[in-house]
């Protein structure tokens, strides 16, 4: 009975399942706990390399900017070494995920085929003891990091527009009102220029010293490598730009300026026809005067010549025809008195000029040849019979808009602007034969007047008469040549900012040094060959460096980039009293178009009494606005958007 009984419970068991799951976890367990060890074990691993390897990199990029013993020959000097040192451990703290054996060796290294160390090389380990593993024995894990970094500059172009007005004659402390006495120097070309006075301290001086430190910093940033280059834009009222143009971008034929032309008389007091009128008549009696001289003329017999002096007050200067003003001569009689007296009445010929849009021919112009200027006729005047451009010029077209897509931009505002038509060229300013008009008879368009050509200057409005030309006065500024993208040598960079043309004078127009800084730094457009890649190289960062003392100020009577506005309304309209923010809308969409371009901007704002404006702060990249009160904070700003220019890279 009891064999049976232990039969049935043997038979039960076996067909029993109850239990078998924990059997077979059991014998699970050991490999599950292997898979899960691993899978966490291998997480921390992971993000402790991580770390390690951006210590690393941090190690190497500090000490590589502190390193100052670039010889192949020497271990890495003591600060480089500290530094990256330090920079390392802040990187990677100590017991960092219970780290050990932590260590960082950063040295000295060099490009293959080169004699300087120009990079800084780094190794760094720790030991992780394994959080699981351990249990399978598998205690710890030494993990590596390699690094290495070059204080490198990219090839690099680098455009300044730089401020070149009138106030920068002034100190960084002069109020913003500041109005230096402007003054004639002597040109390099052996003409006469214009100028304002540098007080000693000026900002015109700071800024040639800032420039000479942006460049030696450069230098000291860049490997044998680098190519680096540099253009210049001086700007105020307008930009030098004529010898940078190519010469088929120029319009050489005609072109029409604000100016003036001799028309047909209109006072019948005489039958005598021409392009002059009469003035009021006087009664003379010369004597020492042969009868044969003495007869009725019209003196000269043509024009209106002021040179030499007054008709008949010497027998020598009848007969040779010397004048102070062109005059005609009737009802003359002559005795024998004194020599021979001549008698009779005068009168002044005066040209009359009809002031309003006229076309001229400017080929002799543009060839800056002393070429006949239309708008003076008479020699010996300031002006002149002849003028020669100095390379200003005036826009191609443009539209008179308050606002502006960057898809759709005027010619003029357009950095890839390239020649479309034959008359839509850039101009040459002509100041010498541009002339103001005022409104008499109510007409600012044009209008006639009779002027006695001895009374009025050239550029300047009849309705005052100073005596003071508008050249002097700044109204037709033309400064420093402008300098396309190429490669400088330190000396031929001082040469330039030291040059003596390179002087201030002149208005404030941000947006006419901003659209040529951006033209010439563009990778398309007139002068994209400037700037294209150096052979199997990256393309180039590209950078404006914007420097200004001062807030756009436009005058609608200054000779600028689009001739006097007040006549010629190519920006303004028939709104004058928006000026101001015409011109800096346009500003702002040239920055947007520079911008878009990959070009970053620096602003700087120099002078105690000129902060970042709106304007200005738009106009900067993110974080590259800066203000300069004195000198020595432009000096800094430079030195620092130099090293930003010149940034770090990590190379491994």
């Amino acid at each position: 009975m009891r064999c049976e009984h232990q039969h049935d419970f043997l038979a039960r068991l076996a067909r029993d399942q109850r239990g078998n799951t924990i059997a077979i976890m059991a014998a699970a367990l050991v490999p599950l706990m292997g898979f899960a060890g691993s899978a966490v074990d291998f997480a921390r691993m992971y993000t402790v390399k991580v770390r390690l390897q951006q210590a690393c990199d941090a190690g190497v990029l500090a000490g590589r900017k502190a390193m100052t013993d670039t010889a192949l020959a020497t271990p890495l000097d003591t600060a480089a070494q500290t530094q990256a040192t330090t920079f390392f451990n802040n990187n990677f703290p100590t017991g960092y995920y219970q780290t050990t054996n932590v260590t960082f060796t950063p040295a000295k290294a060099a490009d293959s085929g080169s004699t300087v160390a120009n990079t800084v090389q780094g190794t760094a380990s720790a030991r992780l003891p394994m959080a699981v593993m351990r249990f399978f024995g598998i205690m710890t894990r030494d993990l590596v990091a390699t690094c290495q970094a070059r204080f490198d500059l990219a090839d690099a172009d680098v455009m300044f527009v730089l401020d070149t007005t009138g106030s920068m004659a002034c100190v960084p402390s002069a109020p913003a009102t500041c109005a230096p006495t402007n003054g004639s120097y002597t040109r390099a070309d052996g003409s006469t220029g214009f100028a304002a006075q540098e007080a000693t301290g000026s900002k015109m001086q700071g800024l040639r010293d800032a420039v000479i430190l942006f460049d030696t910093t450069m230098r000291a940033s860049a490997d044998p490598t680098t190519n680096i280059r540099y253009g210049f834009v001086p700007y105020s009222s307008s930009v030098n730009v004529g010898a940078a143009i190519p010469p088929q971008f120029i319009q050489n034929t005609t072109w029409t300026y604000e100016s003036r032309r001799l028309s047909p008389a209109v006072n019948a007091t005489s039958s005598t026809a021409g392009d002059y009128n009469f003035g009021s008549t006087t009664s003379f009696s010369f004597t020492g005067v042969a009868q044969t001289l003495c007869v009725a003329r019209r003196v000269p017999a043509s024009g209106f010549l002021t040179q030499g002096p007054a008709i008949g007050t010497t027998a020598s200067a009848w007969a040779n025809a010397g004048y102070v003003q062109a005059r005609y001569y009737s009802g003359v009689s002559w005795t024998g008195a004194n020599g021979g007296t001549c008698s009779g009445t005068q009168q002044a010929l005066r040209p009359l000029w009809r002031y309003e849009p006229v076309t001229h021919d400017v080929s002799g112009h543009v060839a800056s040849l002393n070429a006949a200027n239309p708008a003076a006729i008479v020699p010996g005047r300031f002006d002149g019979l002849t003028s020669r451009w100095r390379g200003c010029i005036e826009e191609v077209d443009t539209s008179a808009d308050t606002s502006f897509s960057l898809g759709s931009l005027p010619d003029d505002l357009d950095p890839d602007f390239t020649l479309t038509t034959a008359t839509n060229r850039w101009r040459p300013a002509w100041p010498e034969a541009t002339w103001l008009r005022g409104n008499t008879n109510g007409s600012t368009d044009f209008q006639d007047h009779l002027v006695t050509e001895t009374s009025v200057d050239h550029w300047e409005d009849y309705n005052f008469r100073s005596g003071l030309t508008l050249d002097l006065g700044g109204f037709a500024a033309c400064g420093m040549p402008a300098q396309r993208l190429r490669t400088w040598t330190a000396q031929q960079v001082s040469d330039y900012v030291n040059h003596v043309d390179f002087k201030p004078f002149g208005g404030t127009y941000h947006d006419a040094g901003m659209i040529w800084g951006t033209r010439m730094l563009s990778p398309n457009g007139v002068f994209a060959a400037d700037t294209a890649p150096w052979p199997g190289r990256n393309p180039p960062s590209r950078s404006i460096v914007f420097m200004t003392d001062g807030f756009l100020a436009p005058n609608a009577y200054i000779s600028g980039l689009y001739g006097p506005e007040a006549f010629s309304k190519k920006v303004t309209g028939s709104d004058l009293t928006s000026q101001t923010a015409r011109h800096n809308a346009r500003f702002r969409i040239v920055c947007d178009a520079a911008k878009a371009k990959g070009i970053v901007i620096y602003v700087v704002a120099f002078g105690a009494s000129v902060g970042i404006t709106p304007d200005l702060q738009y106009c900067a990249s993110p974080g590259q606005a800066f203000q300069a009160s004195d000198t020595n904070a432009l000096r800094t700003a430079f030195q620092t958007i130099a090293q930003r220019v010149a940034s770090l890279r990590i190379t491994q």
